[in-house]
């Protein structure tokens, strides 16, 4: 009896550990793909600073309103890793009191996505760049 009451206690234990290890290794991954989302943003992010101000991926749309770019995927290991796409809105600088309501700056804000099944997480950086 005391043998299939310590093999029971055993198996319980092995079984608890294996399911540990099975959840940290998925968080392991859920982490990955993570670091993999802020390079993506962070590597678009500067790819349009050093792109220059008159860029296509910088401009405006008609009548200087928000313009959207993306979706755009992000590929690991040749399969799509998250989305990427970018927003580019017009800003008036509140302490330009000679021009009111001009476009001082553009607020760029890219934005990457990834999840199982769609899209259900999301990392975004957001920068100003000037006019001219």
């Amino acid at each position: 009896m005391e043998v299939v009451v310590a093999t029971v206690i055993a198996v319980i234990a092995v079984v608890a550990l294996a399911y540990s290890f099975g959840m940290g290794r998925g968080l392991v991954n859920q982490y990955e793909v993570a670091r993999i989302a802020l390079a993506a943003a962070q590597h678009r992010m500067e790819t349009l600073a050093t792109a220059g101000l008159g860029s296509p991926d910088l401009a405006l749309g008609p009548g200087f309103t928000t313009a959207t770019y993306g979706p755009m995927d992000v590929l690991l290991d040749g399969s799509v890793a998250c989305r990427e796409s970018w927003e580019v809105e017009p800003i008036h600088d509140a302490a330009n009191t000679t021009n009111p309501g001009s476009t001082d700056l553009k607020e760029v804000t890219v934005t990457v996505s990834w999840g199982r099944g769609g899209p259900n997480e999301t990392v975004a950086l957001t920068r100003l760049f000037p006019v001219r």
